[in-house]
């Protein structure tokens, strides 16, 4: 080592051979030290890597095969780590007796020499080394192509449908062909009964032949349609194999396997137009001119160039410190929710926003219409608002929010464009998703780079005991530190042990139980919702026919009013049945948004295959510290959430008040 860096041992991968020497050994400066390997019946291969002790940014990347029978090849790279050092296994020059690499251009690839020696090799570490600087969006930007339009997709009827590999098209294939039968079925049935409706007995025969054509080509062509799903999904197995070995990830969109950049998918999102005031949507805030008055942002304690996601941020931490049903002693405190609500009515809502800021509250005292903010009532419901950097917006929030926007839009001149809307949802949730994949980088930075896992597992274990505090906090946790997980392992073991390895099987078996289960208890706990409101149009049936017995008797009884009496009542010993349900719906979609976030994180291109093997390990521990401090704060606590009717209804009125705004 003739630079000037000690290196210490950052990982390994053996698939034969091991390493023999203390995993503690030190590349120390200006000596020679011996790495000792040993070898198993299939030999050595492996690789291994280093990385400096001070900034932790130079690396010493080796690759090495050399098989029982066979040449013996090997690499050492200095500096930056490559892209995939698991490929050099395989490309990896032969070794030979001269002295590689040549001294000419393509030394400037490896940046150090080794030569063949009678016991092993000998590699000389150069005195000037390379450093290795994570890419970033800004760095990005500059280099793009500035012609490109982001988040553009073909609207290409045969990618989309195509299938992603053999299992697959065997799905589609049965799932369409199923629907062809079950519609030709229908068809026999549906056709004679019409006809004899209509048209008596002769009816009946001609549906009968009608229906008997008509249900035939129907099955005949499902049958069809999912017997070429099934061919097109056996013609990608070659495809779907080397994807997966090159950590691509599937888009159906697109039709085809892509790989994941995040740094790219960083700039991309940030050039959405979405109307959209949450975090994933990149809005900025700051007013173009100076404001002439501070107050509603001081009440918030922003400054009035905060985005807004910042002053919603503000305004969920406030409105809980405020909150009538959290301070009963403070005869103010209704007083004050209500003025910190339309505060944040004013500052939530551009238009409102800029008057603001321009003429004061003198200009935005008109009278206006209140409207439900659907972000901030499932954000203040389910206490996802603290969650947001980790979940993003709620898939069931970002729908309501926009069929309330689509339902205003039909008053409107211009009525929203349904193929434009579900674009924009669609691009919220790819949003979304990106945001909370930067927001994991951001995070496990300090354990990745920086080497530091006592203050990453102090810094995490503070974060999750104040998520803890959220509603719902512990729950979320649990969900989260599960998930991160069961996505870590599958990944591990999936580039460490294999892809067909059992470690790899284990991890996915265990992985699809978990969503299996998830599945069960929203499917489960709908049909119970489902089930309890008929009891509820039972219960106003049954009072109805008391009320008016009642009345016979007595004249004063309100009919009416008994009605409404028990149908309240039976709706709200629903309530807690159909919070859990949605509560269940919450957990699915958080499953399906952390799997996606996982694939944007960990396979993300845009660094090199050491780094995301660290960010692997990086994830399962965040996963083991959100899932114990979880656990912690569920046994410190009163237990079981919102298990009475009058515990929910508070809630849901909580959430209500606090998300109202005016428009």
């Amino acid at each position: 080592n003739n630079s000037e860096h000690s290196f210490v041992l950052d990982g390994d991968y053996f698939p034969a051979g091991e390493l023999k020497s203390d995993r503690q050994i030190v590349l120390a400066p200006g000596v020679s030290t011996k790495v000792a390997l040993s070898a198993t019946m299939e030999g050595i291969k492996g690789l291994m890597w280093f990385v400096d002790t001070e900034k932790h940014n130079v690396y010493v990347s080796f690759a090495f095969c050399r098989p029982t029978i066979g040449g013996t090849r090997f690499s050492c790279r200095v500096g930056a780590p490559p892209a995939n050092l698991k490929n050099d296994i395989g490309s990896a020059p032969n070794l030979g007796k001269d002295k590689f690499p040549p001294n000419d251009a393509s030394n400037r690839e490896f940046c150090c020499e080794w030569i063949a020696t009678a016991d092993g090799v000998q590699v000389t570490i150069p005195q000037e080394v390379p450093f290795y600087l994570p890419p970033t969006v800004e760095e990005y930007a500059a280099a793009a192509d500035p012609a490109a339009r982001a988040g553009e997709r073909p609207a290409d009827f045969m990618a989309q449908t195509r299938p992603m590999d053999a299992t697959d098209g065997l799905v589609r294939g049965l799932k369409t062909a199923g629907q062809g039968v079950a519609g030709g079925l229908a068809s026999c049935v549906a056709a004679p009964i019409l006809g004899a409706k209509s048209q008596g007995a002769v009816g009946f025969v001609k549906g009968l032949g009608m229906g008997l054509v008509g249900g035939a080509l129907m099955a005949v062509g499902g049958v069809t349609c999912g017997a070429a799903q099934v061919g097109r999904g056996f013609m990608q197995i070659p495809t779907a194999y080397r994807a997966r070995q090159e950590e691509k990830v599937w888009d159906q969109e697109l039709g085809q396997w892509i790989d994941v950049d995040l740094v790219a998918l960083e700039h991309e999102v940030a050039g959405y137009k979405l109307d959209d005031d949450s975090p994933a949507a990149g809005s900025s805030g700051g007013p173009s001119a100076p404001v002439v008055e501070t107050e509603y942002y001081e009440l918030l304690g922003v400054s009035p160039g905060a985005t807004p996601a910042e002053v919603k941020k503000a305004y969920y931490k406030e409105a809980r410190k405020v909150h009538p049903d959290k301070n009963p002693d403070d005869e103010g405190a209704k007083d004050k929710f209500q003025e910190l609500q339309q505060v944040y009515q004013v500052l939530a809502d551009p238009d409102s926003r800029k008057k603001y800021d321009k003429e004061g509250k003198a200009g935005v005292t008109a009278e206006k219409n209140v409207q439900m903010d659907a972000k901030a009532f499932f954000g203040l419901l389910f206490g996802s608002e603290k969650f947001v950097k980790w979940t993003g917006e709620l898939k069931m929030a970002m729908q309501m929010d926009h069929f309330s926007k689509t339902v205003m839009s039909q008053d409107a001149e211009e009525p929203e464009d349904m193929d434009r809307g579900s674009e924009i949802v669609r691009k919220q949730q790819t949003a979304r998703e990106v945001f909370c994949a930067v927001n994991l980088r951001d995070k496990v930075e300090r354990m990745v780079y920086g080497r530091n896992l006592a203050g990453f597992e102090e810094q995490m274990r503070l974060e999750a005991h104040e998520l803890a505090g959220a509603q719902y906090g512990p729950e979320l946790l649990a969900v989260l530190g599960e998930r991160y997980q069961l996505r870590a392992e599958i990944y591990l073991a999936n580039e460490l042990a294999g892809r067909f390895s059992m470690k790899k099987r284990w991890a996915s078996m265990n992985n699809n139980w978990a969503m299996a289960r998830h599945g069960v208890d929203f499917y489960s706990s709908a049909a119970l919702s489902v089930y309890r409101l008929s009891g509820v149009r039972s219960a106003q049936k049954s009072a109805m026919k008391k009320a008016v017995k009642a009345a016979e008797q007595d004249p004063s009884v309100d009919v009416e009013a008994e009605q409404s009496r028990a149908m309240e009542a039976a709706f709200d010993s629903a309530l807690p049945t159909w919070m859990k349900t949605a509560w269940y719906w919450v957990v699915r979609d958080i499953d399906t948004t952390v799997k996606n976030v996982s694939r944007k994180f960990l396979q993300d291109k845009s660094v090199p295959w050491q780094i995301r093997i660290r960010r692997a390990h990086a994830l399962e521990r965040l996963g083991q510290i959100f899932s114990e401090e979880a656990k912690a704060a569920a046994a410190a606590g009163p237990g079981e959430q919102t298990v009475t009717p009058e515990e929910v209804k508070a809630k849901i009125q909580e959430a209500l008040m606090g998300s109202m705004r005016e428009s």
